[in-house]
């Protein structure tokens, strides 16, 4: 080859190729988007789902308020159920929504991860949610529940045969939901996933001691009231 085509044909082939490329830029780009979905310190697939789950959750009951997750029992089913209701202390929709093996989020509370104290809550009752004294009792029985005398933190308390509250905590507040029935695995990644929302929405703020967040909390939280399971068939 002479010498002008030899350098000609040096100076046209690529100094890198395609697959060098990708497993150079790999990293950085997973880093940004891991960034984008959320903080860096947790892999895009822990919150990708729950964040899936939520937008749904909150669009369906935007579109549809009245809308249930699930078809109603048949008449054999509703018949046994009721007859149970009256020679019980129960209701029919108690017993319903046992025999369905469902939940559902009724209270959460955001509480300061330091001084337990009260930052913001919400409620599906709305006497409840429209007034702080209403559930400042709750609150404090909570708050006094979740870490033992040695100061050991526990993540979920027994409240009464159908109610348990499941705590979540982050590294300036401490979720909690009360919940009637039985929590499931992505009830608990949803949780948690709109505890790391708050608190990277919210990080500045949390980071001013005394920030009053009541008001400003509580559309986050009213996300966390949408989150129930549909039926898991009559047993």
């Amino acid at each position: 080859m002479p010498p002008a085509t030899a350098a000609a044909f040096e100076k046209s082939t690529p100094d890198f190729t395609d697959d060098e490329l990708s497993e150079a830029f790999g990293p950085i780009v997973e880093k940004a988007v891991r960034k984008a979905v959320y903080s860096q310190e947790n892999g895009i697939d822990t919150y990708l789902e729950p964040m899936l789950r939520a937008t749904i959750r909150r669009a369906l009951a935007e579109y549809s308020p009245a809308s249930r997750p699930f078809e109603p029992p048949g008449v054999l089913d509703r018949l046994v159920w009721h007859v149970r209701a009256l020679f019980t202390s129960r209701t029919y929709e108690d017993i319903l929504f046992e025999k369905t093996r469902r939940f559902q989020v009724e209270e959460v509370f955001l509480l300061d991860s330091s001084t337990l104290a009260l930052v913001s809550f919400a409620s599906c009752d709305p006497a409840r949610h429209a007034s702080v004294r209403r559930v400042t009792a709750t609150a404090q029985k909570l708050a006094a529940q979740l870490r033992d005398s040695s100061g050991r933190f526990h993540p979920a308390l027994e409240l009464s045969a159908t109610h348990r509250a499941i705590a979540r905590r982050g590294r300036h507040v401490i979720l909690v939901a009360i919940v009637r029935g039985r929590p499931s695995e992505l009830m608990l990644a949803d949780l948690e996933f709109s505890l790391r929302r708050i608190e990277d929405y919210f990080r500045d703020q949390f980071a001013q001691e005394g920030s009053a967040l009541l008001h400003e909390l509580q559309p986050f939280l009213e996300d966390c009231l949408l989150i129930q399971s549909p039926a898991g068939g009559a047993g």
